[in-house]
C-alpha cells in the first residue's frame, strides 16, 4: 500500500507543481471568499508549503481579527497556537514550514478551534486525502468534533478512489478551487 501510496503522491505533487500562476491566483481569490464567507469564529489553518494553495491572505485577515490558531509539530503530534501576529509569531519548523513560536503565542486548547483547514496532495471524492505521509492530521483530527474541510486546488481531485487505512481521517467536506 506504501508503494501505492507514494506513486500517487509523486504523481499528484506533479500536477500541482505544474498548475499555473493566473489559475493559482484565481483559485486562492476564491478560496479566500469561501472560507471567509463561511464565518467560523475560530479557524485551524495551516502556513502552505511551495506550491499548496496560498491562503496567506485568508491567515492575515484571521489573525487580525483574532480568528487564527496554526498548528506546530512537536515529537509525533500537532499543537496549536493562537496566533495574532504573522510577521511576529512564526519561525520556520522541523520540516521547513513556518510554524508558531511558542514564546510569542499562547498556546490552544482544541476544544476551542471552530473549523479545521487541512492540506493535502490529493483528495478523493468520497472525502479521503493523501498528505506527506508523516500521519500528523490524522492523529490530531481522530478526537475532534468540529468540521474539518480539505483545502486545494481542482487540479487535486483523484478521480479514482485513494487508498486507505483504518486510521486515516475522512474530511467532512471539500473546499477545491
Amino acid at each position: 500500500m506504501t508503494y501505492t501510496k507514494n506513486k500517487i503522491r509523486k504523481e499528484f505533487i506533479k500536477i500541482r507543481n505544474e498548475i499555473p500562476f493566473t489559475r493559482r491566483a484565481i483559485a486562492e481569490k476564491k478560496a479566500f471568499k469561501k472560507i471567509y464567507s463561511l464565518n467560523f469564529s475560530k479557524i485551524l489553518s495551516f502556513a502552505p508549503k511551495t506550491k499548496e494553495i496560498n491562503i496567506w491572505n485568508l491567515n492575515k485577515k484571521l489573525a487580525f481579527e483574532n480568528k487564527l490558531y496554526l498548528p506546530k509539530t512537536v515529537a509525533n503530534e500537532l499543537q496549536i497556537y493562537e496566533i495574532t501576529d504573522l510577521d511576529t509569531q512564526l519561525i520556520k519548523g522541523k520540516f521547513n514550514i513556518l510554524e508558531p513560536d511558542p514564546s510569542k503565542c499562547k498556546k490552544a486548547d482544541s476544544i476551542d478551534i471552530s473549523c479545521v483547514l487541512v492540506p493535502a496532495i490529493v483528495f478523493d471524492k468520497n472525502n479521503n486525502r493523501l498528505g506527506y505521509g508523516r500521519g500528523f492530521y490524522d492523529r490530531f483530527l481522530k478526537d475532534l468534533t468540529c468540521p474539518i474541510l480539505g483545502i486545494g486546488f481542482l487540479e487535486q481531485l483523484s478521480k479514482n478512489m485513494l487508498p486507505i487505512e483504518k486510521h486515516d481521517i475522512k474530511l467532512n467536506h471539500l473546499l477545491l478551487f
